[in-house]
């Protein structure tokens, strides 16, 4: 099977890093100090012979993948367009940094597609991994109640099967009530802001990296998922910020909220549609693909593509829909870059 190739100009040069915050617990209610992140990069690169990297390569070498995990992992060989360690082009006009956050448990290279996209358009793109995600998860788990855990379960039902107009009012107080995930939201937040601490660091760990000019006070955040609620928090916490794109992610986190004033892209699933209407800035853009649900806008989609025959995405072509998010994303980065804010929702790109 093919995989979805970038559609910039440049070709893409991939790194990997492990970067602890020693100033905090490993995960929410560890004893260990070290908040460990995994952190991928992918830029503009000459590649030197090398072949491409093997799609979700993070995942291969990790031994607490589950089992069954690595073995399909092994059976599929598909090939990114990304080359590991290949040098810097020095030709690209390099043009700013997006920083990526996975959904809830997951792993950095997730949509890798987007990455690639992103750095063949002459952006360097980073996509973080909560090394201990799981256990925190679970740590957080085992402090709540079971009334807790029912009241959870049956208001997650009530929003599920709310009709369109109910769905952003129940949305708020779901949100609200969500003390778990917006605790981990918030502890990711604050792993974004570590690594944009550090960006300079991570650069120059890329092969001629060190000549780069990057404008490090001025990066747009891209979330999934959760990671869309975390890119969202970020965003209202630290003013490096330049954008913010949420796909199909919540708006948990602080709540409530400090106002986002930044540009924001809220790519909805048809699934979910309007959930966070009651909540997103006023000034956001909103897209909506028809006949989509929240896993159109994950990689998977493309890998396994017999999953809308089982209804877990919607009935849209998934390359298709991943394609046009990748071509919407570098858009709207672009646009935030290239034109005054008022400008980017009459975008014609968008």
């Amino acid at each position: 099977m093919s995989f979805l190739a970038p559609q910039g100009p440049y070709r893409v040069g991939s790194i990997e890093w492990r970067v602890t915050d020693t100033s905090r617990p490993a995960y929410i209610g560890s004893d260990r100090v070290g908040r460990e992140l995994f952190v991928k990069i992918w830029y503009p690169g000459v590649p030197s012979g090398q072949r491409p990297e093997l799609l979700w390569e993070e995942l291969r070498a990790d031994a607490n993948v589950p089992r069954a995990i690595r073995y399909v992992l092994k059976a599929a060989r598909t090939r990114t367009s990304s080359h590991r360690n290949a040098p810097l082009d020095a030709s690209a006009g390099l043009s700013s940094v997006a920083v990526y956050n996975h959904g809830l448990i997951s792993f950095a290279s997730e949509n890798t597609s987007l990455m690639e996209h992103l750095a063949s358009n002459g952006h360097v793109a980073l996509a973080l991994r909560h090394v201990e995600q799981m256990a925190e998860l679970q740590a957080l788990n085992r402090r709540a109640s079971a009334t807790k855990r029912k009241a959870d379960a049956e208001a997650a039902r009530l929003l599920q099967t709310a009709s369109p107009e109910e769905r952003a009012r129940l949305a708020v107080e779901y949100y609200r009530q969500s003390v778990n995930t917006n605790l981990i939201v918030c502890e990711r937040a604050r792993d974004t802001s570590f690594v944009l601490d550090r960006l300079g660091d991570a650069l120059r760990r890329v092969p001629g990296g060190d000549e780069a000019d990057l404008d490090f006070d001025a990066v747009h955040l891209v979330g999934f998922s959760l990671g869309g609620a975390v890119a969202s928090e970020t965003t209202a916490r630290d003013g490096r910020v330049k954008s913010v794109t949420n796909l199909d992610g919540g708006l948990y986190g602080t709540q409530p909220r400090a106002a986002i004033r930044q540009p924001y892209l809220m790519m909805y699933s048809a699934a979910n549609e309007g959930i966070n209407d009651l909540l997103l800035p006023e000034h956001a853009v909103r897209r909506a693909p028809a006949s989509t649900k929240h896993l159109n806008y994950h990689d998977i989609a493309v890998v396994l593509p017999f999953l809308r025959y089982t209804g877990v995405t919607g009935k849209a072509n998934p390359r298709e829909v991943i394609a046009s998010r990748n071509a919407a994303v570098e858009a709207f980065i672009r646009a935030v870059d290239e034109a005054p804010a008022s400008r980017i929702a009459s975008s014609p790109a968008l």
